[in-house]
Parts: C-alpha cells; structure tokens; sequence
C-alpha cells in the first residue's frame, strides 16, 4: 500500500508540472499577438441586461411554437415564479428598450414522471408571452 501511494503521489506531481508549463507556453503565445484596439472591439449587443430585468427574466423559451408565434411579433421568456405582468412589462423596457403590447402569463405546473423503474417529478415553470407592436423586434 504505501509503494502504491508513493508512485501515486510521483504521476500525480508530473502531471501538475505538465499542466503549469502549458499554461505558461499560452501565455507566451497569447503576449506576443497585439491586444485589439478599443476601436476593434466587436460592439456589445443591443440587451442591456439591468439588476431588475435579470432577476424576473430567466431565459427565452425557445420551443417550436415559441419561433412560430415569433413571427407574429410574440416571444416568449421563462420567468421567476413570483413575477407578474407589469414587472415582466418593466423588464422587457430595461434589458431591450421595447415596450410590449401586451403581456399573458402561463404557470405551468409540477408533472409526476416514471421512466425506467423510477419516480420523479418533473418541474413546474412560469413563462411569459410577450406581444409587440408590428415592426418591433427582440433578438434572442
């Protein structure tokens, strides 16, 4: 046992000393490419994701019926389960500049699950169908 953990101990002390020289050669590498001018950065995206807007939105639901209704100007978000609309509304104004038509709200529920011998549940969400005005757009 105690040779076992001394030839342990040796592969595992290579491998960290294998380790520190590949980060030290990206290193070397990446110093000898030219930092971007601020001029080249590539422009951040049109989302301005603020405090609020990042606490009641979650994510887009993107599902098949999500992109179809996106073509009539709806678009559909996950979010918080105390969220309402006129939060939702606030949201959406802060993190894309749009203010939305109007907001439905779906609370999907908890659904029990057996798959291969075993219980679960599969969880509950609340999402957000959001409608704009013809023209406007959100680029999830």
């Amino acid at each position: 046992m105690a040779l076992s953990d001394i030839f342990k101990k040796k592969k595992e002390g290579a491998r960290f000393e294998r380790n520190l020289k590949e980060k030290e050669e990206v290193k070397k590498e990446s110093a000898k490419e030219p930092a971007p001018s601020k001029e080249e950065k590539k422009p951040k995206s049109a989302v301005k994701k603020s405090a609020f807007s990042s606490a009641v939105l979650i994510a887009p639901h993107v599902t098949e019926k999500a992109t179809a209704l996106g073509g009539q100007a709806a678009y559909i978000f996950k979010v918080r389960k105390k969220a309402n609309k006129p939060m939702v509304t606030r949201a959406i104004k802060e993190a894309y500049g749009i203010y939305p038509r109007k907001v439905a709200i779906v609370n999907s529920p908890t659904k029990r699950r057996f798959v291969r011998g075993k219980r679960g549940v599969k969880s509950g969400f609340k999402k957000a169908i959001v409608y704009l005005k013809k023209g406007d757009k959100i680029e999830v």
